[in-house]
């Protein structure tokens, strides 16, 4: 009852008018009550779409999360044959795999310490400024110091290109064993304008061991070492230009493929501070060679070189030391975030040391700063007690290839493996990569969960209780049974068709099962026994797949799918391209007759790309074949993914570089320091991929590299994302057709994504169709609430008026009697009166 409650009686007419308006509202109200009741139902109808919609985009999420190829990328785990020596972690791209390998060296970060000590952290040590840094040793800097008129903060110091001694390379590879006699074990040259005559002791030597056998019996003026090819090559220690080396003679040259010729020279180290460069042409084969460098900035720096010059980039920090104090020190120092930390360590009563480390281990971030920085104070000079190493690890065991890493931590030996290395041991470890389907149980069960809230809630909301009679809000609705068989024939042709189960037979798939009820269930610990038994067989169940029928042989297994959307539709679709992708390639210019054959001319080349640059100083004499091992060396410890090799045919090889990668995004460039004896500069500075280009569905599609997808709403195809790897294409041609399927989870998704989106989707529809009613059944209501308020305003006004009606005539009843009686009384007494008159009259008259 919506009305107000009539609040009088009868009091005139003496009827129950309260009872009367009531009964007669209550007549007047059905419509009203029927409204309201319409109103109830369709707010129930719709919180149950609202909440089954949310369900859906649930479903929608998990379903999206395990549709993904990338889901599975760490579904590894990694075990090791002695943890205690080395252990594995996986990340993105992992693979089954193993790698065998030997702890060379840990690497280490740097400590320097005071020769001496002072009394108190408060005594002075030193004034003016401080340089320090991180990294100096990688760049083969032993020490930096701020020269006159150096600003105080960051200063950027550059090793641009690499010093290299005067190198003269074999032009043939060392046999495996070479047995060296007194007859042949002569080397003579002239190093750095000194005549040198090397002895080999008799024996039988690999080639490592005839390097190391030159090289000590040298006593220190060369450096003899062996390529990846396995040729020698023997250099001065002495750096720079200044360098030279000339092969005379000796017996053993024919054995060592040596040979008599002109005099080389060592290539100049260059050394950017603050874009200002300085050429180094003279460094040293043994201790330190100091050089005064200027400042792009203003100032200087002066530098200890030891053992040449790498290129590579630091950033050292001119720090003030205020009073010069060695808290003062200390704190200057760690403020200045340079990569080192600064102490001031009590070692005795009334002692304290200065100590400066690392902050990071590896040569890269060795502490470079001014050892003879206090040597004015009672500190006295810094010394290295413990020296920056990079680790070093054998593939194989030891003796096997050297991989280095500049943290314990080794990446790169298997794909998406980290090698953690904990101690140094001769011992072979062997790191296992394995499938691990419990790295994706959660994934998979949030699916099941997912997918049978959904089911639950259909079940729930249109049951009909057969007890009660009693329907659910949604009773009736067809379309939610509907979509309920939907999510379950989806599973169950997965579960029919898939061969993924631990036993390998078709619908044993990895745990999924379907019961009588109508709901999944799942078994983790028989998914995982399928996983890690085939992990593709199981990914293929999940993620959406396809196969491709050629228009032509020659295109067989060209097209593959690489991915999709919620909102592609399963079917087949035309292929066709117009334009192949490619890989940026430059191709030198000048050509060799084979590998061994050598440069003329020292000179540096830099490949950049991105960010990112690497440098390798070519030397003198320097064979191709070492020319394109160092090249790749340089590309690899820059990150960058471009690779060297030797392209071409017999007689005419050149130097190639060409990018991992395929497209536009696959972009680098190259520059050279002197005449580019490789050619490499020759069709510009710039090289770039090109990407694949064409339709799929016969829509233009987007081209990245080697993928092409297809963003078009208009087309069943929209979404879909295929590998294209036909090369040569520069005129449309159609390649033939794709079959695209979505596996278990991407149909899921697709399903969810077609009924909740609006306006075509089917709760999403229904919703909004419910929400138009209840406006209008609302808008009804609020019509019929006037009404009712009217007529019950109407009907009280109706019998008010016939009380005061009534009340009015009872009055004016009244008022008559009342008149009645008093006219009635007023004729008696005249009739009094006028018999006393007659009597008086009479007895007058008597």
């Amino acid at each position: 009852m919506t009305t107000t409650p009539v609040s009088f009686g009868g009091l005139e007419s003496g009827l129950n008018t309260s009872e009367i308006i009531s009964a007669e509202m209550q007549v007047f109200e059905q419509p009203l009550e029927a409204l309201q009741t319409q109103q109830s139902t369709l707010n129930t109808q719709i919180s149950d779409y609202q909440s089954i919609n949310s369900q859906l985009l649930t479903l929608q999420q998990s379903a999206d999360a395990l549709a993904d190829p990338v889901a599975y990328d760490e579904a590894f785990s990694a075990s090791s044959s002695n943890s205690s020596i080395a252990t594995g972690t996986i990340s993105s791209g992992s693979q089954a795999g193993s790698v065998t390998l030997a702890v060379d060296q840990l690497a280490t970060g740097s400590t320097q310490i005071s020769q001496g000590t002072v009394a108190s952290a408060d005594d002075v040590v030193a004034s003016g400024t401080i340089l320090v840094g991180s990294g100096g040793g990688a760049l083969g800097l032993a020490s930096i110091s701020a020269g006159s008129g150096l600003a105080v903060g960051a200063h950027s110091i550059s090793v641009t290109q690499a010093s290299a001694g005067a190198t003269v390379a074999a032009a043939t590879s060392l046999a495996a064993s070479t047995t060296i006699t007194g007859a042949n074990g002569q080397i003579d040259v002239d190093a750095d304008g000194s005549p040198l005559s090397v002895t080999i002791a008799s024996g039988t030597y690999t080639p490592a061991q005839l390097a190391q056998a030159i090289t000590q019996g040298s006593g220190g003026a060369l450096s003899a070492s062996v390529s990846a090819s396995g040729q020698l090559s023997i250099a001065t220690t002495q750096q720079g230009s200044t360098a030279s080396l000339q092969v005379t003679g000796g017996s053993a040259l024919g054995d060592l493929g040596l040979a008599a010729g002109a005099t080389v020279y060592g290539t100049d180290g260059e050394i950017d501070v603050d874009g200002t460069s300085t050429t180094v042409n003279d460094i040293a084969g043994t201790g330190t060679t100091q050089v005064t460098l200027d400042s792009g900035a203003g100032g200087t720096v002066t530098a200890e070189i030891s053992g040449g010059l790498s290129v590579g980039t630091m950033t050292a920090q001119n720090v003030s030391i205020g009073d010069g104090s060695l808290s003062s020190v200390v704190s200057g120092i760690n403020g200045a975030d340079a990569g080192v930390t600064a102490t001031a360590l009590q070692v005795g009563t009334d002692a304290y040391a200065l100590e400066v480390t690392s902050n990071s281990t590896g040569t890269a971030g060795a502490a470079t700063v001014d050892t003879q920085a206090f040597s004015g104070s009672s500190l006295g000079a810094l010394e290295t007690t413990t020296a920056a190493q990079n680790a070093i690890v054998s593939i194989g065991g030891t003796g096997g290839f050297e991989v280095t890493s500049q943290t314990n931590t080794v990446t790169g030996l298997l794909p998406g493996v980290s090698v953690n290395l904990a101690q140094v041991s001769t011992t072979p470890v062997t790191i296992t990569v394995s499938p691990d389907g419990s790295q994706v149980v959660s994934q998979v069960s949030a699916l099941v969960n997912a997918a049978n809230q959904v089911l639950s809630s259909i079940s729930t909301d249109t049951a009909y209780d057969q007890a009660t009679n009693t329907a659910a809000p949604l009773n009736g609705q067809t379309s939610l049974n509907e979509l309920a068989q939907q999510v379950l024939s989806i599973v169950g042709r997965a579960v029919g068709a898939s061969g993924a189960g631990s036993d390998g037979t078709v619908g044993e798939s990895a745990g999924l099962a379907i019961t009588s009820s109508g709901t999944i269930t799942f078994n983790q610990s028989a998914f995982e026994a399928a996983y890690d038994k085939n992990p593709a067989a199981v990914q293929a169940m999940f993620t959406e797949g396809g196969t491709f029928s050629p228009s032509g042989s020659a295109y067989d297994g060209q097209v593959s799918v690489a991915g999709a959307t919620d909102e592609t539709v399963p079917g087949d679709y035309a292929v066709s391209i117009s334009q192949s992708a490619a890989q940026a390639v430059d191709t030198g210019a000048t050509t060799f007759a084979a590998g061994t054959s050598t440069v003329g001319a020292a000179e540096s080349y830099t490949v950049s790309s991105g960010s990112n640059s690497a440098t390798y100083a070519v030397s003198a004499g320097e064979s191709v074949a070492d020319v394109i091992s160092g090249l790749n060396g340089a590309l690899a410890a820059a990150g960058i993914d471009v690779s060297a090799s030797l392209s071409g045919s017999p007689g005419a090889y050149g130097v190639e570089l060409s990018s991992a990668d395929y497209g536009t995004a696959a972009t680098f460039g190259v520059t050279a320091s002197g005449s580019d004896q490789l050619g490499l500069t020759t069709s510009g500075s710039t090289y770039a991929g090109t990407d694949v280009e064409g339709t799929i569905d016969g829509q233009t599609a987007t081209g990245s590299g080697q993928i092409l997808s297809l963003s078009d709403a208009g087309s069943p195809a929209d979404g879909l994302v295929l590998s294209v790897t036909t090369p040569g294409i520069t005129t449309a041609t159609p390649l033939g057709t794709v079959d695209y399927q979505p596996g278990l989870a991407e149909s899921l998704a697709n399903l969810a994504e077609q009924s909740t989106i609006s306006p075509d989707g089917q709760i999403a529809d229904t919703i909004t169709g419910l929400k138009n009613t209840l406006s209008n059944v609302t808008g009804s209501i609020a019509l019929q609430q006037q009404l009712v308020s009217t007529q019950q305003a109407t009907l009280t006004q109706e019998f008010t008026h016939l009380e005061e009606t009534l009340s009015q005539l009872s009055a004016e009843s009244q008022f008559l009697t009342d008149s009645a009686s008093s006219s009635s009384s007023s004729s008696s007494g005249l009739s009094s009166l006028s018999s006393t008159s007659s009597g008086s009259s009479s007895s007058s008259s008597g």
